[in-house]
């Protein structure tokens, strides 16, 4: 991950102050996490897309495998300016992930949290509210 890219990203959240936090809810037409995004593993160059809809659902793709998802998101922001994804395996049609996993992981759920940049076209994910453990940025498909 681009280390200048996180640095300005926390200095964009930490200057807009706090926001009000709400419950995670299927995310909704104008939740800027719906739509397609797109992530390319820098070390091993495996491609992953994620295809979050309106209605709760995503499909991804990691390497070879695909997946059929369920998910909620936080409406707003917390005071940090992450947003807390909550994502449930519903079905994993096989093959090897980008993480080199071959195993059928239908019915895990992992809650991550994605923290946007200001205009919307790129998100990091990390695995608590901070970035100490994130990967991306991911890139928005098309539009």
């Amino acid at each position: 991950m681009d280390r200048k890219f996180v640095v300005a990203l926390a200095w964009v959240f930490v200057a807009a102050g706090p926001a009000v936090s709400q419950a995670p809810d299927p995310a909704g037409a104008s939740h800027p996490l719906v739509g397609k995004w797109q992530w390319t593993n820098s070390v091993n160059r495996c491609t992953e897309v994620y295809d979050f809809r309106p209605d709760g659902t995503a499909a991804v793709t990691s390497g070879a495998e695909r997946s059929d998802n369920t998910y909620t998101v936080s409406r707003e922001p917390d005071a940090r300016g992450f947003y807390a994804l909550t994502m449930k395996i519903t079905k994993d049609h096989g093959g090897k992930d980008c993480g080199d996993i071959e195993q059928d992981e239908t019915g895990q759920e992992h809650t991550n949290y994605l923290l946007f940049e200001p205009s919307r076209e790129m998100h990091v994910v990390c695995q608590e509210p901070n970035l100490k453990a994130c990967f991306g940025p991911l890139k928005r498909m098309g539009k």
